[in-house]
């Protein structure tokens, strides 16, 4: 009757090999070994004779000492943004992934391949969470020892100038450096922070009323006839423009049109849908609770004010958020 398994003597001639190979399999370990460890072994042969005696022969031991072995990493965080004038934190964690004790020395420096020159400052974090915290003041350059497969935690704050224009951009690059003997352990990594700023453009148009010209920035009038001016406010920056005023004084040889102040959300006619008369402190006192919104006044010298954006009174410019736009209408006539 054929068999269905292994003969015994293929077996016996199959062993030997399967035991070789699991000689050559790959061993992992989740730390390296630590500096000075002793690696010891012996090898032994058992064997018998025809007698059925059995012995064993002992092999001399060798031994390995494990020197040190100097290797840092630093994590990466992502390129962030913030307003001008705060400061951008990063949060960082350096591994001593040696196996050896180790301090390493941290620098940051900014401007390397971008235009600006920022100041990069290195804190701790004192809590360990990776989140700035506002008490979390603590200047750092050292890491201090680490033990093998040691953490230390810190924050590269990266200032942001006063009055830095929306879109600048500065690197900032951090070194992590090894200290004596470990000297050669080092890591590095550069991120690109963004500022944020309000970006307020203001568009002026004139028409001839009078002749129902078109809006334009060039006209012509005679004395007598009316001039119709659109100014767009808009802000194209990344965080809200507060505090809005608009100002318009330059009328010389025109005199105002009473009660001609349009303003609203309205790009095509003064008076149009979106628009609202808010004119010569006529309205009475309120808040504006839209953007595309706002108050204001004339002299009689010719100069406008316009208190523009959410929360605006008449006394106080109110917020344009990024990407809106309000409209400002008045009429003058040519002297």
């Amino acid at each position: 009757m054929p068999s269905t398994g292994i003969h015994a003597n293929t077996l016996k001639y199959l062993l030997p090999v399967l035991l070789t190979a699991a000689l050559f399999l790959p061993v992992s370990t989740a730390q390296a070994a630590p500096v000075g460890t002793l690696i010891t072994n012996t090898a032994s042969a058992s064997f018998a004779d025809a007698n059925g005696n059995n012995f064993t022969s002992l092999s001399n031991t060798t031994t390995v000492t494990v020197t040190s072995v100097y290797t840092v990493s630093v994590t990466t965080p992502s390129d962030a943004s913030g307003g001008s004038n705060t400061v951008v934190y990063y949060p960082y964690t350096v591994t001593n992934t040696g196996n050896d004790n180790n301090t390493f020395t941290l620098t940051a420096g900014t401007g390397a391949s971008l235009p600006n020159s920022w100041t990069a400052t290195i804190y701790l974090d004192a809590n360990g969470d990776g989140v700035h915290q506002a008490g979390e003041t603590t200047v750092t350059n050292s890491t201090g020892v680490i033990i093998p497969g040691g953490t230390y935690r810190f924050f590269v704050g990266v200032t942001i100038p006063l009055n830095t224009p929306n879109g600048s951009q500065d690197d900032t690059t951090l070194n992590v450096t090894g200290t004596g003997a470990g000297s050669a352990a080092t890591a590095q990594d550069n991120v690109v922070t963004t500022a944020q700023a309000p970006n307020l453009t203001v568009t002026k148009a004139v028409r001839n009323l009078t002749t129902a010209g078109a809006f334009g920035p060039l006209a012509n009038a005679k004395p007598n006839e009316v001039l119709e001016y659109r100014l767009t406010v808009n802000n194209g920056g990344a965080i809200p423009a507060t505090s809005v005023v608009l100002t318009d004084p330059d009328h010389t040889w025109t005199t105002y049109v009473a009660n001609t102040i349009y303003i609203g959300s309205n790009g095509t006619t003064a008076n149009g849908a979106g628009n609202v008369l808010q004119d010569d402190d006529n309205t009475p006192p309120g808040l504006c609770a839209i953007d595309a919104c706002g108050y204001a006044n004339a002299t009689a010298g010719g100069l406008i004010t316009a208190y523009l954006g959410n929360g605006a009174t008449e006394l106080v410019g109110g917020s344009l958020s990024p990407g809106s736009t309000v409209y400002v209408y008045f009429q003058v006539r040519v002297d």
